[in-house]
């Protein structure tokens, strides 16, 4: 019997920001971060042939973030929160396992929460390599983590369970 399918969760930080703003949630992108989201949309469009899912923040410069993906978003599911802004890691657990269909889901958020979410995921055997030992010290603007889960349904996946199977920083 072949294996399901693994999903995977992508996690987006959001890229580079003004530092001034009305608000710190209203704080749109700067040109760098406008290229930071161009670029992490090309290598997106690379390494995953389809996202089911996106998850993002309703702070600007995360809506931002996403524009400049430039993704095909017609067959995906997009839910755009404010629950996300500054999510913490159970935060993020909880919308993750809400998903109720697809294989690809794109979280786009904050530090210092989608860091500590994205090393959380991690099975512990698995933390020896370069790219995870990168990750747990940073992940700067735009740094995009590519984590694959060995089941079949979104509530199953965990903390301790993922595998890191990209980092771009």
């Amino acid at each position: 019997m072949p294996s399901p399918t693994p999903l995977t969760l992508f996690l987006l930080r959001h890229g580079q920001a003004n530092k001034q703003g009305t608000t710190d949630f209203e704080r749109s992108l700067t040109p760098h971060g406008q290229q930071q989201a161009i670029s992490q949309g090309k290598l997106l469009k690379n390494i995953a042939s389809k996202i089911d899912v996106i998850l993002c923040s309703a702070a600007s410069r995360t809506q931002e973030t996403l524009q400049f993906l430039n993704l095909n978003t017609v067959s995906s599911r997009v839910t755009v929160s404010k629950d996300l802004y500054l999510a913490d890691t159970q935060t993020l657990l909880k919308y993750t396992h809400h998903v109720e269909q697809g294989d690809t889901v794109l979280i786009i958020g904050h530090n210092p929460g989608l860091h500590q979410f994205a090393y959380d995921l991690l099975a512990p055997t698995t933390k020896n390599n370069d790219a995870q030992h990168l990750l747990s010290i940073s992940f700067p603007t735009c740094a995009l983590a590519k984590i694959e889960f060995s089941c079949q349904y979104w509530f199953e996946i965990d903390f301790y369970k993922g595998r890191l199977s990209e980092y771009h920083s």
